[in-house]
């Protein structure tokens, strides 16, 4: 980089008439300049190929490192992703792109997992400065999301559970995700919704789901323990929230 500087300044100072003195001081000048302003290393983006080869046993302790090694192997040949576990029961890599993964862990259960650009207090505090994965600028997001009662039925019901690591799959616990509160699902209130909100409750189970291609996550109210009548006085009041990733965490928009 310095040699290139050099020539060019020389071209320069050919072409202008600069005097020779001035070349030297503006050529030192240059020298000193980079010898003391630090470049930032470029990180580049872990691919979520690697870091779900990558997991750990006891994420999915009855999926081993082959199964995965084999679902990435069948999805990048534009083959089915699918392969037996330790119970010889069928898990299924359903999408994976550069920064997501959706795996089929059982009939009822589903791993998401979303690569995220991340601020660097996300991340701290760092663990050793000699660890690599401490400076990436990326987390892991993983959403599980179990799955109860007859599918394309108004009795089904989703609940998911939302966890942070590295890349390299330490926990992240300094990142708090904060769920909306009821009152947010609703467009509007009124003594119709309000019974149907009450019997929601305080605690009723959320499916959250990651974007393939936006850094989102959406929240779906569950309302499988309404009845009929209940479920037909919000059906037109009662939304999903998106939330966006700020770097930090998920926020409404």
């Amino acid at each position: 980089m310095l040699l290139i500087m050099r020539n060019l300044c020389r071209n320069i100072v050919v072409g202008s008439g600069v005097s020779s003195t001035s070349f030297i001081i503006y050529y030192l000048s240059l020298i000193i300049y980079y010898l003391i302003v630090p470049v930032a290393p470029v990180t580049a983006q872990p691919l979520m190929r690697d870091v779900f080869a990558a997991m750990p046993d006891s994420v999915l302790p009855m999926v081993t490192k082959n199964n995965r090694l084999d679902c990435i192997d069948f999805i990048e040949n534009n083959m089915e992703a699918r392969v037996r576990n330790k119970v010889d029961e069928y898990v299924t890599l359903e999408a994976l792109t550069p920064d997501y993964a959706r795996f089929r862990t059982s009939a009822v259960a589903v791993l998401e997992m979303k690569l995220l650009p991340a601020r660097v207090s996300a991340t701290a505090p760092a663990p050793s400065p000699a660890d690599s994965s401490a400076s990436s600028p990326f987390i892991l997001c993983v959403v599980t999301t179990v799955q109860v009662g007859e599918e394309n039925t108004s009795r089904r019901l989703e609940d998911s559970t939302i966890r942070f690591y590295h890349t390299d799959w330490r926990p992240l616990n300094n990142i708090v995700f904060s769920a909306p509160s009821l009152e947010a699902y609703f467009t509007t209130m009124s003594p119709e919704t309000d019974a149907a909100r009450r019997a929601l409750g305080s605690f009723s189970p959320i499916k959250l789901q990651l974007s393939p291609e936006h850094n989102t996550l959406t929240a779906t109210m569950q309302t499988a323990a309404l009845s009929a009548d209940e479920r037909e006085a919000i059906r037109e009041v009662l939304k999903p929230i998106v939330m966006q990733w700020n770097g930090e965490s998920f926020v409404q928009e």
